[in-house]
């Protein structure tokens, strides 16, 4: 099953600052997280993002003898561990698990809470998920990269403006509209509004926000 994890606010532990480190990291960039990288060394990459506020960094090694440091993260929410020691990361995943985080090994997905799929990224607003439920993330890669140059044209600019102008309208809706019935005729709504969908192919977004206030007043007055 392919779950998307909401991590807004939450504190994120990667423990390894190798290739593999970076790789995690790098996905967990946007997400609105809060990363933590736990690693003896630190390359200019992770010092980079730590100088722009991104990520802490703590340089330390971690061993079989010291995993009670990990003690001092158990508000995690996500641990990943991604040394290149399978040994250690499987202790370390025993570690998170003892304090209830979600947890990944990077070189042994079978023993890990989940397996990362291959991601295809639209702008930041639209994911298509590649997976092979861990078997092999080299297949999952090479489909993703297949698979993309495809996804890329049939989503459209227009799909994109629409997937924000719904979530502006969700939060708005909210407020007026009570029961998640009419919340959901009045998504629909403005996919089906002629004048919407015209402002947000002529790339007019204030316009097409404004003209979606504007249906959702008269939402409100046709509501009991």
């Amino acid at each position: 099953m392919i779950v998307d994890l909401n991590l807004r606010g939450k504190k994120v532990l990667v423990i390894g600052g190798g290739t593999e480190g970076m790789r995690k990291v790098n996905g967990l960039l946007g997400q609105n997280c809060k990363i933590t990288v736990i690693s003896n060394r630190l390359n200019s990459y992770f010092k980079n993002l730590a100088n722009e506020g991104k990520i802490e960094i703590i340089k330390k090694k971690i061993d079989n003898s010291n995993l009670d440091f990990l003690d001092n993260y158990k508000d995690s929410f996500l641990l990943l561990a991604s040394t290149d020691d399978r040994k250690l990361n499987r202790a370390m995943v025993n570690k998170g698990r003892t304090f209830g985080a979600f947890v990944y090994s990077v070189d042994d997905p079978q023993y890990s809470d989940f397996s990362y799929a291959s991601i295809i990224n639209i702008e930041g607003v639209m994911q298509v998920a590649i997976s092979t439920e861990g078997k092999s993330p080299i297949m999952a890669r090479k489909i993703r990269m297949k698979a993309e140059r495809i996804i890329r044209k049939i989503i459209t600019p227009s799909d994109i403006e629409n997937a924000k102008l719904q979530e502006f309208a969700r939060y708005e809706a909210r407020l007026i509209i009570k029961t998640v019935k009419e919340r959901k005729a009045f998504l629909y709504s403005i996919i089906n509004d002629k004048n919407i969908q015209s402002l947000i192919r002529e790339n007019k977004v204030e316009e097409a926000r404004l003209a979606t206030l504007d249906l959702l007043r008269r939402w409100g007055n046709d509501i009991p």
